[in-house]
């Protein structure tokens, strides 16, 4: 007799778990990620995680990543954005995923990158319903990446020197997706500070504006240390037409000469 119930009870959710997914329909998501006042951000900058949640009990749906290309630079930048507009043309990065979904499912949606930025890495979340048969794709969801990647290219951190020797400091900057920062472009040099601030023992000794070193995204500055020891330099990029800003960190040491 328990046999019979464990057999029938075994049944009654067979047909409901094939029950429910009668009724599933695909549906399709589309996630991409967009540097503020700049391209799309995909591949060239290492793409972004995205990890897809059930908004109400957090349970993990889907994982992917964003990857492709950044756009069309004539259609994003240059034309003039009216209501409706197609930004995504032209393999633009993105991730898809497909749910089999029977009823509307509110969805969290975390995106982490991009991959490459190191300490300008964002992690950024949004929700949005899911419902059955009603694609989200096109542009789909976007995400307004703020922020510039900057790397330190000099010194390298602990690197030596002697006293008495010239240090540069050097960091390449540029917008999320990996856009340039040049003279004349369409990010322009000008509209861009960038500046190292130098510590020694934990105080603030200095702070060197940081010249655009004639090189794609470059900026330099030189600094000659009077003290032996190890100085930790933070240096800062702003750009001060779109508030766009980033950090990068560095260090290096002085022995005697």
């Amino acid at each position: 007799m328990k046999s019979l119930l464990r057999i029938g009870i075994g049944i009654f959710f067979i047909y409901i778990f094939l029950f429910s997914n009668a009724f599933a329909t695909s549906t399709k998501l589309v996630v991409r990620a967009k540097a503020n006042d700049a391209k799309f951000i995909g591949s060239v900058v290492g793409g972004l995680k995205v990890i897809v949640r059930n908004a109400f009990t957090k349970k993990i749906l889907a994982v992917g990543s964003i990857e492709g290309g950044t756009g069309n630079t004539k259609l994003i930048m240059k034309e003039p954005i009216i209501r409706r507009k197609l930004l995504s043309k032209g393999g633009t990065a993105k991730a898809e995923f497909i749910f089999n979904i029977s009823e509307p499912t509110k969805l969290e949606i975390e995106l982490v990158g991009p991959l490459t930025a190191g300490p300008n890495i964002h992690r950024e979340v949004k929700t949005t319903w899911l419902i059955p048969g009603k694609d989200i794709i096109g542009d789909g969801i976007i995400f307004n990446l703020y922020g510039l990647i900057v790397h330190s290219y000099s010194p390298n951190p602990h690197q030596y020197y002697k006293l008495g020797n010239k240090v540069l400091i050097g960091a390449h900057v540029s917008l999320m997706c990996g856009c340039p920062i040049m003279s004349g472009g369409l990010w322009d040099v000008k509209n861009h500070t960038v500046k190292a601030i130098v510590y020694f023992k934990g105080k603030k000794i200095t702070e060197l504006p940081m010249k655009w070193a004639g090189k794609i995204g470059n900026f330099e500055a030189n600094f000659i240390p009077s003290k032996e020891g190890g100085y930790k330099v933070i240096i800062e990029a702003f750009n001060k037409i779109n508030n766009n800003q980033g950090v990068a960190i560095t260090g290096f040491v002085i022995i005697p000469n």
